[in-house]
């Protein structure tokens, strides 16, 4: 029997956290956070784990869940990322049963076909799209949390020549065609491999949250306990992702921040690309059916 998998897929900074710990409401659908890092095999992050932190509070190396199945992953070489996916599935129903649903926040299509070709899972996509404003101005605040934001910052990290060409890929116009790329990328490969998808739009779980729960419910054919109930949550073993994980008040209900409408990161792709607006009033006008 394949492992029952629930694949978060969008671009990055799309909420993808918040959706997790939400469906990870309903009996038996535990949060893994992003794992297709644990996959990919251009990442060595799974060298490095020992001292990161699992959603439970205690660090990999001493979490009762990722502490065994990292040491499996580790035997397995990096470029056989459908063994590792299934090394994930193996672990998983050992651990928490075979009726068991694994949530994957990894969003990347490239994740999702991986998940898809090693064969080991049943899977069904939640489609997350945030506005793309928003999206934009999201982005543009994790570059200057990481120290990227200027020309500068990159040439003092990488140098003039790969600092330059760095900087150049992280302006509002190629993040914009990046977020219509990553939608398009997941919407093709959902469609190549017939796979059932809701599409699940951020906002609309901010500002219409029944209603959006009542579509996820419906799709995922299990009733989704209240967002501020952490004892419905506590299963989670949730290694990457947003650091909202370790943030109790943002784990009690969910809140919209309105500061991109102050922000003038979006506007200069909202304006010159008229391909940019069609592509976010189609993804935000889209609706599962309860």
């Amino acid at each position: 029997m394949k492992q029952k998998l629930v694949y978060i897929a969008g671009a990055g900074h799309s909420g993808s956290t918040l959706l997790e710990m939400f469906v990870s409401g309903a009996p038996g659908h535990v949060g893994l956070g992003e794992i297709f890092q644990l996959v990919d095999r251009r990442n060595p992050i799974i060298d490095n784990l020992d001292g990161h932190l699992c959603s439970c509070g205690a660090s990999v190396a001493e979490c009762p869940y990722w502490s065994p199945i990292v040491a499996t992953l580790r035997q397995i070489p990096r470029e056989q990322e459908g063994a590792r996916y299934t090394a994930l599935a193996d672990g998983f129903a050992q651990r928490f049963g075979p009726d068991a649903v694994m949530l994957d926040s990894s969003k990347t299509p490239e994740g999702l076909a991986a998940a898809i070709a090693c064969g080991a899972f049943d899977i069904r996509v939640l489609h997350l799209a945030r506005d793309v404003r928003s999206w934009l101005v999201s982005q543009r605040k994790s570059y200057v949390r990481n120290g990227v934001a200027t020309w500068a910052s990159n040439r003092a990290r990488d140098g003039w020549l790969k600092g330059t060409a760095k900087f150049a890929l992280r302006r509002p116009l190629v993040d914009a065609k990046r977020w219509q790329t990553v939608n398009r990328a997941v919407e093709q490969v959902v469609a190549d491999n017939a796979l059932p998808a809701l599409p699940v739009s951020y906002e609309r779980l901010c500002f219409d949250t029944a209603a959006m729960q009542a579509e996820i419910e419906a799709f995922l054919g299990v009733a989704i306990a209240g967002y501020g109930d952490a004892t419905a949550r506590a299963d989670n073993h949730s290694i990457f992702g947003n650091r909202m994980r370790f943030e109790p008040e943002k784990l009690r209900e969910i809140r919209y921040d309105d500061s991109w409408k102050r922000d003038n990161a979006w506007r200069l792709p909202w304006t010159l690309l008229p391909s940019l607006r069609r592509h976010n009033a189609r993804l935000q006008a889209r609706k599962g059916t309860a």
